[in-house]
């Protein structure tokens, strides 16, 4: 584990400087902390190809992996003189989650950042790609970055949740907050802070086994304009203006996705809880958001807060 708090880029396997590759510079320098970079490389026709002798094999790869340590070196050499913290780790994997996983776990870094990779739904249906892995399995704040992005986001939108079930699920909200508080000081962007009310899921799920029950009259504005005010407090705890509040109300991910597109918001904070052992996003909106995704997406998990800076 390092001592200093640090960012992990997982950096692309193509020699290019992608958004994400950007989005962690940026963020190393606004906030102080060390960056990491970690390539995993794998070239699967090269194991497959079976012309190729062991020591063919190993060359081949030992080449491969030689001109991609000297263009990572040659895109941070700069940085490093200009006095960034920034250091670089390759690996050769065919096992590219468990490796970055356990990568992870070893240097504790208080947020990851990669670039989004989009998967056709039909192949999600078969097999579950590395973002989808981490999202639900990384132990640290995950930053998911979009092609159309800053490489310092300048319009943060955090999306709470008020409908919990206990208290250890509403204090992600406060985690959630006080994440994209310190982000949007570090990076000097606006913070706005958002709330759908989703009268259709509560409903739904207060349904007992015999079906919908009929509702007495008033009981949802009622429970809509309570919603209001336990998110108009949240906010002013958390210092938010009161023109940087949105309590909306639909479906939230189409809603987010509509309200993020039409505020040209950069980056989406959002949380997530582990419930049974399982990693329960959102009812599934940051999953969802992220086959859509209108910008970058910050996935806070529970219990994880670790602010650099």
């Amino acid at each position: 584990m390092t001592d200093s708090p640090c960012l992990l880029l997982i950096a692309s396997p193509r020699q290019e400087r992608t958004p994400a590759f950007e989005r962690a510079i940026a963020l190393a320098k606004a906030s102080g902390a060390g960056l990491r970079i970690v390539a995993v490389d794998y070239v699967n026709t090269l194991e497959v190809m079976g012309f190729f002798s062991p020591d063919a094999l190993s060359t081949l790869r030992d080449g491969y992996l030689h001109a991609h340590r000297r263009w990572l070196e040659s895109q941070i050499e700069q940085e490093r003189d200009a006095g960034l913290d920034v250091c670089m780790q390759l690996m050769w994997s065919g096992d590219v989650y468990h490796d970055l996983h356990d990568y992870v776990r070893a240097i504790a870094p208080v947020m990851v950042i990669k670039d989004i990779h989009h998967e056709p739904s039909l192949k999600r249906l078969f097999s579950t790609p590395l973002d989808w892995h981490l999202l639900r399995q990384c132990v640290c704040p995950i930053q998911f970055v979009t092609s159309s992005t800053h490489p310092l986001p300048r319009k943060i939108l955090a999306a709470v949740n008020l409908y919990r079930s206990n208290d250890a699920e509403l204090r992600l909200n406060d985690t959630l907050l006080n994440t994209a508080s310190r982000l949007a000081q570090q990076c000097q962007a606006t913070l706005h802070v958002v709330y759908v009310y989703d009268w259709a899921a509560i409903y739904a799920s207060g349904a007992s086994a015999f079906g919908a029950q009929p509702v007495e009259s008033g009981f949802q504005e009622a429970l809509s304009d309570a919603h209001e005010e336990a998110f108009a407090l949240l906010c002013t705890q958390h210092g938010i203006a009161g023109n940087h509040q949105h309590f909306l109300t639909g479906t939230p991910r189409t809603t987010l996705e509509a309200f993020a597109r039409q505020n040209d918001i950069d980056l989406l904070v959002m949380g997530t809880l582990p419930i049974h052992g399982v990693q329960k996003v959102m009812g599934d909106t940051a999953e969802n958001l992220l086959m859509h995704a209108p910008c970058s997406v910050l996935v806070i998990k529970a219990g994880t807060l670790r602010i650099a800076g």
